[in-house]
């Protein structure tokens, strides 16, 4: 008899901690924010200590640098840790790819397009919408549309010709030596605001994401083909 009735307890227990654990995360919900306060003051406080107009970039690359560290390691963490689990894999010999014409040029025009959008934010992320981590996330959408229009050979000769892997480790521990200078408060003049070299670091930053998270996310696909054979 005690068995079937601590059945019974636990059913009636699991509803109402499943009650309970709703209502503690809805409760938040029901509380009001306080009204905002002085927000054109703090946005132009914002654009003076960053240097920038593009106030995203200066919060990522400036006021919180050391949240941005971290995420650029995990990133790199998780690249070395696709190679390390596909490093042991036996190269493919067959690489499915597009074949029809229309829809190769359509990808080649797209890879065009894309890294010429990925040169843009890298460049200009600090003074217009964009950025270090938008402009990787194109540079690796264009070699993505080059690997499935059958360019998967010719992509990992010119990664290995080019030692991209040394490349993308050179701008990280470039990124990281700025980021140790400017969280020490060393950096050049913040130049002329909405200027290309205004910001102090925080173009150079955006640059050097650019090229991490590109060839970053270049050897991850890269070595994925070369495992599995499917694209």
């Amino acid at each position: 008899m005690s068995r079937p009735r601590a059945l019974t307890t636990r059913s009636l227990l699991r509803p109402l901690c499943l009650a309970a654990a709703v209502l503690l995360c809805l409760a938040p919900l029901s509380v009001s924010l306080p009204p905002p306060t002085n927000l054109a003051g703090l946005v132009e406080e914002l654009a003076t200590q960053t240097g920038v107009p593009n106030l995203v970039s200066g919060v990522i690359l400036h006021v919180r640098l050391f949240d941005t560290i971290g995420e650029v390691v995990v990133f790199t963490l998780a690249s070395l840790g696709v190679r390390w689990l596909l490093g042991s894999e036996r190269a493919v010999r067959d690489i499915r790819a597009l074949s029809d014409d229309p829809s190769v040029v359509l990808c080649q025009w797209g890879a065009t397009i894309a890294t010429l959008v990925a040169v843009e934010l890298a460049l200009r992320g600090h003074l217009s919408p964009g950025g270090g981590f938008a402009a990787g996330v194109a540079g690796g959408t264009a070699i993505g549309l080059v690997l499935i229009s059958g360019g998967a050979a010719e992509a990992e000769s010119i990664h290995r010709r080019w030692r991209a892997d040394l490349w993308e480790k050179g701008s990280v521990l470039a990124f990281l030596l700025l980021s140790l200078l400017a969280l020490w408060g060393l950096a050049p003049p913040p130049g002329r605001f909405g200027t290309l070299l205004s910001g102090s670091w925080i173009p150079v930053l955006n640059v050097l994401v650019a090229i991490k998270v590109t060839l970053g996310s270049w050897s991850m696909v890269q070595r994925l083909v070369r495992a599995r054979g499917l694209l």
